[in-house]
């Protein structure tokens, strides 16, 4: 804020403001300014909560509806700041209407957006938020271990993911990370498969990807699995892509890019013919989300990794129609002197 100028900084997306506050109820934000104490803003029934939860002094209540969140906010501005020039949004996530009602407030003032330079704060873990990360993937690995269980002909992907979610939330789990992902046959092709009233087939490949919370802290995991005997291309396949996996995982450490990162996994998948199918994205960062937007594992990526970074990889795969959508993730911890893989759930080559 004080190199780019920005007087205040409105936040709104549920992540940031859970990382900087510790408190992020539905219909709350923050107003960070540079030069005053910050304020959490929620609406007024939530107020005493946030004020036991949160590491900000003052809380300010809004009443729905006879006002809103975005029009308190503004009112705050105007008490705080005799004059005001620039403010910082998250333009990845702040609504049209949000935007609107500031804008109508402030109609000469400069928006700029802050979304970088929130990622990259949050992508360094503390050793805290490594911990919640560790006890999500135990809640994630025991998802994982009734999902492959409830595996058979004739189920539908949204009874394998009935078993799993039931199972990550008797571990604890607060919520899903994100939408579990099963998907077989045809539908392994999709990028972002969600359990559908698809029935397992007598010999599907069947990808499950899934994730839970602590302390808002997501987990990530995906294995594969087949019914009936897979091919021996599958099984082929699925090796190479282990390895693949394995090569970037030993590649990653403090110092190195994103790129780098990537060109090790290509290098081995090319082994087997299968770097052409590979898209140019194969991971992302992890923490509040279970895929962040720094690091991003990417073609020729420059982020440069640090220590205490969390990573998972492969978010997506060689795709290729014949043998299927398999993949295969993890999370991993960036240490100094190489990594640290989440999750104890194994992945069977089939052999």
């Amino acid at each position: 804020m004080e190199s780019q100028g920005i007087d205040v900084s409105v936040l709104l997306k549920p992540h940031d403001v859970l990382y900087l506050s510790g408190s992020a109820p539905v219909c709350s934000g923050l107003l960070i300014f540079r030069h005053s104490p910050p304020v959490q803003v929620c609406i007024w029934l939530d107020g005493a909560e946030v004020k036991r939860n949160s590491s900000f002094a003052q809380v300010a209540g809004y009443r729905f509806p006879e006002s809103s969140m975005a029009e308190k906010m503004a009112n705050l501005i105007q008490k705080s700041l005799d004059s005001l020039y620039t403010i910082g949004i998250e333009k990845d996530y702040i609504t049209a209407r949000f935007l609107e009602t500031l804008q109508g407030s402030f109609p000469r003032v400069t928006f700029v957006s802050i979304t970088r330079a929130l990622d990259e704060m949050r992508a360094v873990k503390t050793p805290q938020e490594i911990l919640f990360l560790k006890k999500a993937t135990v809640m994630a690995d025991a998802g994982m271990k009734a999902a492959w269980a409830a595996v058979k002909p004739g189920v539908t992907e949204i009874d394998i993911a009935a078993e799993a979610e039931y199972a990550m939330r008797k571990a604890g789990s607060e919520g899903l990370a994100f939408g579990t992902m099963v998907a077989s046959g045809p539908r392994t092709l999709l990028a972002h498969p969600y359990a559908s009233r698809r029935k397992i087939g007598k010999k599907d490949v069947v990808v499950i990807d899934l994730g839970a919370k602590y302390r808002g802290y997501s987990s990530d995991l995906c294995r594969t699995t087949f019914t009936g005997k897979p091919s021996v291309e599958q099984k082929q396949f699925l090796k190479i892509l282990l390895q693949a996996q394995k090569s970037a995982f030993q590649t990653a450490r403090p110092g190195v890019s994103s790129g780098q990162v990537y060109a090790a996994a290509e290098k081995t998948l090319a082994a087997g013919g299968y770097d052409r199918y590979l898209p140019s994205d194969i991971g992302y960062g992890s923490g509040l989300r279970q895929s962040e937007f720094f690091p991003v594992i990417l073609k020729k990526g420059q982020d440069i990794l640090q220590p205490s970074m969390v990573v998972a990889l492969f978010q997506t795969t060689a795709y290729r129609r014949r043998i299927g959508g398999i993949r295969v993730e993890d999370q991993i911890v960036i240490r100094p002197k190489g990594y640290e893989k989440l999750s104890q759930f194994p992945q069977p080559l089939f052999d």
